[in-house]
């Protein structure tokens, strides 16, 4: 299925990662979330020096939200999430100190309009 972000589509660039091209925009978003895999995810992760790298904990916030935006097509909120994974605000912020939309989200291929 494609789908993209509307607005991001004139000013993107790409991320070329072992032979395989992402098309981000200008804030590291994914324009199409369905190009979306865990190669991009542990980039991404690099990138925003998330310590110590992905665990397992991570892993598990990153698929809620790609399996919730597959059934709803859209991005739950943070509240959402996190109820969702059993985890306080405080958690998520340890996880991804960049935030949950610059964090969460953009490690999960996906952005919120």
């Amino acid at each position: 299925m494609k789908y993209s972000w509307p607005e991001a589509e004139s000013k993107r660039r790409v991320i070329d990662l072992e032979g395989k091209l992402y098309q981000v925009d200008l804030g590291g978003f994914l324009v199409d979330p369905y190009q979306w895999d865990k190669k991009f995810a542990v980039h991404q992760a690099h990138e925003m020096k998330i310590p110590g790298g992905l665990s397992d904990e991570h892993w598990k916030v990153i698929h809620f939200l790609r399996e919730y935006f597959d059934e709803n097509w859209k991005v739950p909120t943070v509240y959402e999430c996190c109820e969702a994974n059993q985890l306080e605000l405080t958690d998520c912020e340890r996880l991804f100190p960049d935030g949950y939309h610059r964090g969460t989200v953009k490690i999960a291929g996906l952005r919120v309009r």
